[in-house]
């Protein structure tokens, strides 16, 4: 799918690479700004939550919804910063409990409509952790995490990504709305994704990614192309590859997870986003057990590599990373507490 910005104003917001200057955000106002507008049915779980905790106040499915909006309640409740910080963990204590922001679904209850907030919830604590693993922000990661694929209010197609980019710079989120770029592109390779390669997009013999002389690019290539990816970008190229609607699970759960949804993958940067993946793993998991990642060797996608091999190291890679990272934080620590 070629993805291209709405107009120059956004295309020169991309290309403009200085460091944007960090808002002083906190992780209740991400997730304030990603349920606003979201409609009624798709929140009304949380809204229970928000009235059975704050049974005193005898709020009322419309009030509890308007709380989500960021409204007070006159006389009742003030939607203040203690409050936002309650009905953040409130929505983590919901998914953690097992069940989606809303019951609404859609496709005879095949597909719920508010799960695409639970996996960004989940890849926000997900983020937080790996973050704290190699000493990063936590809190800058979770904002991150928590707002990755906020472009989905608009669509669920790929430009979600893109859209979501020009959503945050509107919202003046400038130095966030990068990752809306990034998070499924692994270390800026366009193709390097569980989507279809561009056109004119090829690996050569040694596996180094490349486009043909003449090739047409989308503005999101040409942007990945300039871009300098971080430590936060890594992180949420591994974390969207762990973060499910029901859980964090290991990356090969997941890519297992994102296949049973498609037909097929494309056979062109298969590969190489395997490769790729598998050289992210291998890194970070060392990095997280303090030992020195520059003492790997790295896989490349060559002719001389079949896939089925490079599923083997996957496989291995994906079984190793998941064991250090349950070994930092097993499962059954969980947050208990609501605030």
């Amino acid at each position: 799918m070629e993805l291209m910005f709405k107009s120059d104003f956004y295309r020169n917001k991309a290309f403009r690479l200085e460091e944007k200057k960090d808002n002083n955000h906190t992780v209740y106002d991400a997730f304030f700004l990603l349920i606003n507008g979201i409609d009624k049915v798709d929140l009304d779980n949380l809204c229970q939550f928000i009235m059975d905790y704050y049974s005193d106040k005898e709020l009322t499915l419309k009030e509890a919804y308007a709380i989500t909006q960021g409204k007070s309640i006159p006389e009742k409740l003030s939607c203040d910063e203690a409050t936002r910080k309650v009905v953040y963990m409130l929505a983590i204590h919901c998914i953690e409990s097992g069940f989606h922001l809303g019951n609404h679904t859609i496709l005879d209850g095949k597909i719920n409509t508010s799960s695409w907030l639970s996996h960004s919830l989940f890849e926000s604590i997900l983020c937080g952790q790996l973050a704290e693993t190699i000493g990063l922000d936590s809190k800058k990661a979770k904002i991150l995490g928590l707002l990755h694929d906020i472009g989905r209010k608009q669509t669920h197609d790929f430009s979600h990504t893109i859209r979501g980019y020009e959503m945050l710079v509107d919202q003046g989120w400038e130095s966030e709305a990068v990752a809306c770029l990034t998070h499924s592109f692994l270390a800026g390779g366009r193709c390097s994704s569980n989507e279809q390669a561009e056109p004119g997009f090829y690996v050569d013999e040694d596996g180094s990614p490349h486009f043909d002389v003449g090739a047409k690019k989308d503005d999101v290539t040409l942007f990945l192309e300039k871009y300098p990816y971080t430590d936060y970008d890594l992180i949420l190229n591994i974390a969207d590859l762990m973060a499910t609607d029901k859980g964090i699970v290991s990356p090969l759960d997941r890519i297992i997870d994102i296949a049973s949804r498609r037909k097929s993958f494309d056979p062109t940067n298969r590969g190489f986003f395997l490769a790729e993946l598998i050289n992210h793993l291998n890194s970070f998991r060392m990095r997280m057990q303090r030992k020195n990642p520059n003492s790997l060797i790295k896989v490349r996608a060559s002719r001389d590599v079949s896939l089925e091999e490079l599923n083997k190291l996957f496989v291995e890679a994906s079984t190793k990373f998941f064991e250090v990272y349950r070994e930092l934080y097993p499962e059954e620590e969980k947050s208990k507490k609501i605030i």
